[in-house]
């Protein structure tokens, strides 16, 4: 606006008479500018009541309108959310499947819309979409076969696009139901069958489901299966006939039969000649588990092995029987519990010796045992691995080889016997061991030839060793017998020991002096406790019955001799006075020690002669003597005495 006044008069400022939302003023320069977006689609002019005013207050009024123009900016929106459709299969061609609209609030051009199909689950080619009466319609050019339609649906995406430049489109899914005619027979997709189940299937469990897609076509009229050929296994399989399940009716066994071949009818529901059948053939394998527990064959097992075999030496092959397959019917042998005398192959069951020493008369009860009895278990290699029930048990018989020589239990040994024992008395019982059998353990005994005298025999059967004489231990006090032990061996074996023979004293033998008669000679001044003589007294006899005790039996009435109880040593008890006693005549006597009531003496004589000594004045025996003599006497006359 333009004022023609100068000065602040003809400053003009400008403001809208309302406020509009959109829209401002410039106060000073009158430029109106859009605030906020603007919809043709809802409103498609402004009109704008705009006031200028000078700086005198005077005022004046204009309008401004503002058409809005459109542009492409609403997407053509489908009526539904989606749409379905139906048609029969083998329907003719250019038969409407579905009709559908949608609308665009732009203006011309750019609401005109036009539809497509722009994705199709299946046989895309097969439909055409046009426009009638406003509405997009979809029609076929092919007849659909309804057993090519998986559930007999096709799913269509159909765009809706306007002709705004861009252009906008939408998107609408259409279902389309395509409905079975019976036209075909069911068609199983395999002209045979071959299923496998494993033989612990339970009862009523599925083996066969016909009716799985990928199994048979479907169709509508399908109405049941019947099993026209299942030989004669009616009582372990069922069909159900509408749902077409085989099924078993029983628990199944391998190893009674591995296979079951059977013909299966497949009925729909048609009537009369529209009545349509497909037929297939099932075979059904029954897998194998690991059921069967092995069995031993041949048992009990008895054998004969020679003792002292060397390793490896064949003993038996033992046999299990599993009846289930690979794995599960291969066994494993073993000795349990281990033997250190055996070792079998796993594979094959064959038991060998392992080289550790088979020794029949080994002493030990556990080596014993565990040579004469193998203890075996058996399993499969199924998973988990069944065991053998029961264990076998191999009994070994083990065959004796002479190896052993005699062997004396009681030897060597000292026996003693009494002297003076009768002829043919028992003397000692040899006792021979031989742990081996038959001959190789009968021992026969003898004793070694050159035997200084032979006073012993003994019995070649029992080892009893007899007398052959009367002993007498002071002749030969110890005998030393070599006994031989032999066995019957071929060839023998032997054994030799030594039996002592100790004779024991009898007091059978009297005390002797040597010598048995004395003449001691004695001066009458020897001392007290001086030594006379000393005897010497022996006895043949041992032991007590040789221990000699010494007395003075006669002849020392005065006590003036002693004799040691024990070493016979005769002693002056006082002094001797030959003008007392000139002589003495000592009887000496030696005892044993036997026992009581059987003891014996010997007898000793000591002569004892007092010497005399000049001990003694002379004494006249009288105090004075008186003689007469005649004076003539001659020279060398007795006078008196």
């Amino acid at each position: 606006a333009t004022d023609k006044d100068i000065g602040t008069y003809g400053n003009v400022n400008y403001f809208f008479s309302d406020d509009p939302d959109r829209f401002i003023i410039d106060k000073f320069t009158g430029v109106i500018t859009l605030t906020a977006r603007i919809d043709f689609e809802a409103t498609q002019r402004y009109t704008l009541t705009v006031i200028a005013q000078d700086g005198g207050g005077e005022e004046t009024t204009g309008r401004v309108r503002i058409n809005v123009l459109d542009v492409n900016d609403n997407v053509p929106t489908f009526q539904k959310e989606s749409y379905l459709g139906t048609i029969r299969e083998n329907e003719p061609t250019q038969i409407q499947v579905v009709r559908f609209r949608a609308v665009d609030d732009d203006s011309p051009p750019n609401n005109q819309i036009t539809y497509s199909i722009v994705e199709a689950s299946l046989f895309r080619s097969y439909f055409d979409v046009g426009i009638s009466d406003g509405y997009g319609v979809i029609t076929v050019n092919h007849p659909l076969d309804y057993e090519q339609v998986p559930g007999g649906i096709i799913y269509l995406t159909v765009m809706a696009k306007d002709a705004g430049n861009p252009p906008l489109n939408s998107t609408v899914p259409v279902i389309i139901e395509v409905f079975d005619e019976n036209d075909n027979p069911p068609t199983l997709s395999q002209a045979s069958y071959i299923i496998t189940v494993p033989e612990n299937i339970i009862a009523g469990k599925i083996t066969v489901l016909f009716l799985k897609k990928k199994n048979l076509k479907h169709s509508s009229y399908f109405f049941r299966h019947e099993i026209l050929l299942q030989l004669s296994y009616k009582h372990l399989l069922n069909i159900f006939v509408f749902i077409g399940e085989i099924t078993t009716t029983s628990l199944l066994d391998r190893e009674f039969k591995a296979e079951y071949i059977l013909i299966v009818r497949a009925v729909d529901g048609g009537v009369g000649h529209n009545q349509k059948t497909g037929i297939a053939t099932v075979n059904i394998t029954i897998l194998d588990i690991n059921d069967n527990i092995p069995v031993w064959k041949d048992e009990p097992y008895i054998v004969n092995v020679v003792e002292m075999s060397p390793a490896d030496t064949d003993v038996v092959a033992v046999t299990a029987f599993d009846p289930d397959l690979a794995e599960n019917g291969t066994l494993v042998y073993s000795i349990r519990p281990p033997n250190k005398f055996y070792t079998i192959n796993s594979t094959t069951g064959r038991i060998r010796t392992t080289g550790v020493r088979l020794d029949r008369e080994n002493p030990n009860p556990v080596d014993a045992e565990m040579m004469k009895k193998i203890v075996l278990s058996v399993r499969d290699r199924g998973n988990p691995p069944l065991r053998v029930s029961s264990s076998a048990t191999v009994v070994v018989n083990l065959l004796d080889l002479n190896d052993n020589d005699p062997t004396f239990q009681n030897l060597p040994f000292t026996a003693e016997v009494p002297e003076g024992l009768s002829t043919d008395s028992s003397v000692f019982q040899v006792l021979v061991v031989d742990p081996d059998e038959s001959n190789n353990g009968l021992v026969t005994y003898s004793m070694q030839v050159g035997m200084p005298r032979m006073d012993f025999v003994i019995n070649a059967t029992t080892g009893l060793i007899r007398s052959t004489a009367v002993l007498d231990r002071e002749s030969i006090s110890e005998y030393y017998l070599r006994v031989v032990a032999r066995d019957a061996g071929v060839p023998p074996r032997s054994s030799t020991s030594t039996l002592t023979v100790k004779v024991l004293d009898v007091n059978d033998e009297t005390p002797t002096f040597f010598p048995a008669l004395h003449n001691i000679s004695l001066p009458e001044n020897i001392p007290r406790d001086f030594v006379v003589v000393r005897l010497n007294c022996t006895d043949v006899d041992a032991g007590l019955n040789a221990e000699l005790s010494y007395f003075i039996t006669g002849g020392n009435q005065d006590g003036r001799f002693s004799v040691g109880f024990r070493d016979g040593v005769v002693r002056t008890v006082v002094n001797l006075d030959r003008e007392l006693q000139t002589s003495y005549v000592l009887i000496m006597e030696a005892i044993d020690n036997g026992p009581t009531g059987s003891r014996r003496t010997g007898t000793a004589t000591v002569y004892i002669t007092v010497l005399d000594v000049n001990d003694n004045k002379p004494v006249f025996l009288q105090n004075s003597y008186e003689a007469s003599v005649a004076e003539n006497i001659t020279a060398f006359t007795s006078i008196v005495q």
